[in-house]
C-alpha cells in the first residue's frame, strides 16, 4: 500500500479530485480524506487543502496523474510504514543476559 496526498489551492478543485479517485481506483471506507493543510509555522497558518489516501502499488500512478491533473502538488508519495516485527527469540536471551546485571547483589564484572 502506499500513502500518497497533494496540496490544493481551491475547494472545488480537491472536491472534484476526491471524486474522480473514488471512481475511479478501489478504496476502502476511511482510507480517502480532504482536509485543511497543515502547518508548523504559527506566525503564518497554512492556506490551502489536502487530499490524501491510501491506495494499492498498482494504482500509484493512475492516483498521481489524477491529483495532478486537477492541478494538486503531490506532497508526499510513499510505500506505507509497517509496525515492527514481534520481538524473535535472540533478543528475548539478550534481555536475559543483561538482567544478570540488574539483579539486586549482583554486580558487573
Amino acid at each position: 500500500m502506499f500513502l500518497i496526498g497533494a496540496r490544493f489551492e481551491l475547494l472545488g478543485a480537491a472536491n472534484a479530485a476526491l471524486e474522480e479517485l473514488r471512481h475511479a481506483v478501489q478504496v476502502e471506507s476511511g482510507d480517502l480524506g480532504l482536509r485543511p493543510l497543515g502547518s508548523l509555522r504559527y506566525e503564518k497558518p497554512a492556506e490551502g487543502l489536502v487530499v490524501a489516501g491510501r491506495f494499492r502499488s498498482g494504482d500509484v500512478e493512475r492516483v498521481t496523474e489524477i491529483l495532478e491533473g486537477h492541478g494538486g502538488e503531490i506532497v508526499f508519495k510513499r510505500a506505507e510504514w509497517r509496525t515492527p516485527r514481534p520481538v524473535g527469540r535472540a533478543s528475548e536471551r539478550a534481555c536475559a543476559r543483561c538482567l544478570r546485571f540488574t539483579r539486586p547483589g549482583r554486580s558487573p564484572s
